[in-house]
């Protein structure tokens, strides 16, 4: 809003997004979710439009785990067949890297039946109930009107959705005519329009920025820990440049999304143990171009171009539109050698992490040949051993978060097997 470098809408569109690259049907199951649940919130009347915005965005990423466990089949099936994986990433992502941390639990239990309930203490299980009616409306709203209604009741009537939601759901239809704006697709403009009138914190934007690159990147540990260190080296970079604060502020987020088209790129590229063939390459590296398609029209221009032209050269001989010095900012100049020598510095499923002698020697022999920017390098071998202090600091603390999603995943994986057995008990 106003004069901010990245607004509250932005997040949102930069989210919708994101989804659509994901999958059609995931962008409009989530969305069609996230509506019907703010409708179902607001006819209950006790909800600040801050939190409406909080839950519709909860809402839109309830599934966002399935970036981890797969959504092959389509929406409809992983909707119905190993729910708890999806579910139980979800609720990690949310609770460990989002700034609506305790409100995480909605997405975790969005698919345990209604009747088993009474088995969770938790201060949101009202609101769940809301999430569990609005994601299976959303299913069923594909089948048409008349079947997602019969449905619904039937499951209320087994127990498996609640009444107090289905009766919010009532009073919102006829309140706020729902169905009608979601058939005239309505719904979008209301929705944008919400994320208009509301402006989060700047520590909000970034962690829900954060929280969605971290689980793209969450198919693959190497991309993981390649996005967190091209951004550390990004902003260390431009401040041995002396780059003014309001420039590091762009330089921050495209470094941060400039690989949030990889959601788009299959993990056997991504995680290929070897050197890629050259149409696997090619496939790799329409990753900028989906890059500059999720982030153009939507975020600042300054930040698309630092994010979508981290490949180029100087010469032009990079990718994707081999542009060259002229159509290159200092900025765009610094994330391309942030880049590579996160590349260099890392361990690949197809190679080592390169020894520092040996990183040196290649980002000179690149500068040398006009390739990358040589007051850029200069600045990085001056200070080599501090950035990469700096660096290994903060990849210590994401590999800790990451293997600590990773088995608290395994450990709520099992004890969510018991409700599969008291579901066939009950």
């Amino acid at each position: 809003m106003g004069s901010e470098l990245v607004s509250t809408k932005d997040i949102y569109n930069v989210v919708r997004r994101t989804l659509e690259v994901m999958d059609a049907q995931i962008l409009w199951h989530g969305e069609i979710t996230g509506y019907l649940f703010y409708n179902i919130l607001k006819a209950e009347g006790i909800y600040t439009e801050m939190d409406l915005a909080e839950y519709t965005l909860i809402g839109m990423l309830h599934d966002l785990g399935m970036i981890k466990t797969g959504y092959e089949g389509g929406i409809i099936q992983c909707e119905s067949t190993n729910i708890w994986a999806h579910s139980i990433y979800g609720y990690l992502f949310l609770k460990n890297l989002s700034p609506v941390d305790d409100k995480a639990e909605i997405v975790l239990y969005h698919h345990l039946p209604y009747k088993l309930h009474s088995q969770i203490k938790s201060r949101y299980m009202k609101v769940t109930e809301y999430l569990t009616l609005a994601d299976k409306m959303a299913v069923f709203l594909r089948m048409g009107e008349d079947k997602a209604e019969q449905s619904i009741y039937m499951r209320q009537a087994q127990g498996e959705l609640s009444a107090k939601a289905l009766e919010l759901f009532q009073i919102a239809q006829t309140r706020f005519d729902v169905l009608r704006k979601l058939k005239t697709h309505a719904y979008q403009k209301e929705l944008e329009a919400l994320f208009d009138r509301i402006s989060f914190t700047e520590r909000q934007k970034r962690s829900f920025l954060d929280m969605l690159i971290y689980a793209i990147d969450f198919r693959s540990q190497p991309t993981v820990i390649h996005t967190m260190s091209t951004r550390t080296f990004a902003l260390e970079l431009g401040r041995l440049m002396r780059v003014p604060a309001a420039d590091l502020q762009i330089l921050y987020y495209g470094s941060l999304l400039h690989d949030i088209g990889k959601i788009a790129i299959p993990i056997s590229i991504l995680e290929a143990p070897r050197r890629l063939t050259e149409e696997e390459m090619r496939v790799m590296q329409g990753h900028v171009v989906m890059t500059d398609k999720i982030l153009r029209g939507v975020m600042d221009e300054r930040i698309v171009n630092v994010a979508a032209k981290h490949h180029e050269k100087l010469d032009g001989s990079g990718y994707p539109k081999g542009i060259g010095a002229a159509d290159l900012s200092m900025l765009e100049r610094i994330i391309a050698v942030a880049d590579i020598l996160s590349a260099l510095y890392g361990k690949r499923s197809y190679k080592e992490a390169f020894p520092p002698e040996k990183i040196k020697e290649i980002l000179l022999e690149d500068a040398n040949q006009g390739k990358i920017c040589i007051k850029v390098v200069q600045a990085a071998l001056g200070h080599y051993d501090e950035i990469i202090r700096t660096y290994e600091k903060q990849r210590d603390v994401t590999m800790e978060r990451y293997m600590e999603i990773v088995n608290q995943y395994d450990n709520i994986y099992e004890r969510f097997k018991e409700f599969d057995q008291a579901e066939m008990t009950a």
